[in-house]
């Protein structure tokens, strides 16, 4: 596994600074888009990336919840897995916010984490001020993980306002 150079840190901390500030927070639970949008940008940067389907689990003292391939009865239009993009040691969350939206937990809206470095089913913990765990683990077997398509043309767009938002601050 690559290990990200501080040079390649930097850009991945500068896109976790600025998502938001560019992309509308409406696709904030988007995770398939929001994650292509951060593959788009490192790809420009020159870093090596891939979609990881994963389940994205928040636990505290008293709560668990789980997002992503969970076996529920009622029918939807979403995809019911979620997706991160890894950028060699590091995962990106931009869809960390299906969690406060859909379960009222709050938690940050872009989370950029270190992956685990041994195969495991844990991909990657973060840990949040409120003594709460972030973790995401890799899919259960028999689900079918491969994220939508998003449209090319709004991958572009944010992508490349990103890079330029990216470039113009300062290191």
């Amino acid at each position: 596994m690559h290990i990200l150079t501080d040079a390649e840190n930097q850009i991945v901390d500068r896109l976790r600074l600025a998502y938001y500030d560019v992309v509308p927070a409406e696709f904030r639970t988007f995770c398939s888009l929001t994650s292509r949008i951060a593959q788009a940008v490192l790809t420009q940067f020159s870093i090596a990336t891939e979609l990881m389907p994963c389940q994205l689990w928040y636990t505290n003292q008293t709560q668990n919840y789980v997002v992503g391939f969970l076996n529920t009865a009622e029918s939807s239009q979403e995809w019911n897995g979620h997706v991160v993009c890894r950028a060699g040691n590091v995962i990106i969350d931009a869809a960390t916010q299906n969690l406060e939206v859909k379960l009222g937990v709050p938690v940050p809206w872009v989370v950029v984490a270190r992956r685990f470095m041994v195969t495991t089913q844990l991909i990657s913990r973060a840990r949040l001020d409120n003594q709460a765990m972030l973790e995401w683990f890799y899919p259960p077997e028999g689900v079918i993980a491969e994220p939508p398509e998003e449209p090319v043309a709004l991958i572009s767009q944010y992508a490349n306002l990103l890079v330029q938002k990216i470039t113009k601050s300062p290191t």
